[in-house]
């Protein structure tokens, strides 16, 4: 029933689809597994326990209205937003775009979703619930289109959900909101950097606090940016984002890339992290992850964790669940008690 359902959203409108995904995982139409033993593939960060690698990266359950439902279905953490202070549109539709042939996806969504107040609401509709409570979930935070100062945003949505979230991702990355990704370049994201860990200091709280990176950036940029991250002392980084370039496709779409042909620039940048940082950032690999080897490249990489997006609309709700069972098994075979072991190897 639910590979015939996944068939049929195939072949609909994506964004249509994805509503109605989100409908159905509300509704409690979806496949649950049992307890895999993940032992060989569970780690702490950051005092969290992950039970696998693998998280959904955000852009999937924007309104952190069906998380709990995403764990059941396999993933050891999920990514909830972007959300912005204020409900938001996005951009124009159409402004979601599937590429089977390529396994791409392009999305001008714009941060779309229905802000602050629905976000928290929505989260507080399931604080007394105890069957995720060994999963991690994340909260991924963005400026409304019309700020004028990222920051008076951003200090909004910490002071009012850090106390929600296992940990905190800031989007500064996303190239569907005008002028964002300046905030990448050297003094614009110090001053974030600084600016928002100081708010964590002021609230005496110690949640994690990430920062979302963009495929696209300058071998200058990526200095400055990992200089920037070890002189602040972050928690972490997620590499990377949707991609501008989308010369494999020959297409005029506006917009940012994801999936397969993502894979190779999110290597690149996991890998130069790595070395410029000597291993002491935690990082994220996000981008064209479709198998067990794709987890372990990233790992190899320097990635701690892994986040995908594209590979599960495209393979549906099994698909998490199998992966787990490979990357499981392909760690027994390699002959490593723990997938913490890989980290780095070909850096």
């Amino acid at each position: 029933m639910y590979k015939l359902g996944h068939y049929v959203l195939s072949k609909i409108d994506p964004e249509f689809a994805h509503n109605l995904s989100i409908k159905s995982l509300k509704m409690g139409i979806y496949p649950t597994f049992k307890n895999q033993n993940t032992e060989s593939l569970e780690q702490i960060i950051w005092g969290r326990g992950f039970k696998t690698p693998i998280g959904l990266s955000a852009g999937f359950d924007k309104n952190a209205e069906v998380f709990p439902a995403l764990f059941k279905i396999g993933f050891s953490f999920v990514e909830t937003g972007t959300v912005t202070p204020l409900p938001q549109k996005g951009n124009p539709k159409p402004r979601i775009h599937r590429f089977k042939k390529y396994d791409a996806i392009v999305n001008s969504l714009g941060f779309n979703n229905k802000g602050l107040d629905q976000f928290r609401k929505n989260i507080l509709n399931f604080s007394n619930r105890v069957d995720y409570k060994d999963k991690v979930m994340g909260i991924n935070i963005g400026n409304n289109k019309n700020t004028i100062d990222i920051l008076d945003d951003l200090k909004i949505l910490f002071e009012n959900l850090y106390r929600f979230g296992d940990y905190i991702t800031v989007n500064l990355s996303s190239p569907n909101t005008p002028g964002l990704r300046d905030n990448l370049k050297g003094n614009n994201f110090d001053r974030i950097v600084k600016e928002i860990y100081k708010l964590r200091e002021q609230n005496n709280s110690k949640i994690p606090i990430l920062f979302k990176i963009s495929p696209d950036i300058s071998p200058q940029d990526k200095k400055d940016i990992a200089l920037i991250a070890l002189a602040n002392d972050i928690d972490g980084l997620i590499l990377t984002n949707t991609t501008v370039d989308k010369s494999i496709l020959n297409s005029q779409l506006s917009g940012g890339l994801s999936g397969k042909p993502l894979a190779k620039k999110s290597n690149e940048l996991i890998r130069d992290f790595y070395t410029l940082t000597s291993g002491k950032i935690k990082i994220i690999g996000v981008g064209g992850i479709f198998t067990a080897e794709d987890v372990i490249q990233k790992m190899h990489y320097g990635a701690s964790l892994v986040q995908l997006y594209s590979s599960f609309i495209f393979n549906g709700p099994y698909f998490i669940n199998e992966l787990n069972r490979d990357l499981s098994q392909a760690i027994q075979e390699m002959g490593y008690k723990n997938i913490s072991e890989i980290i780095g190897l070909q850096v």
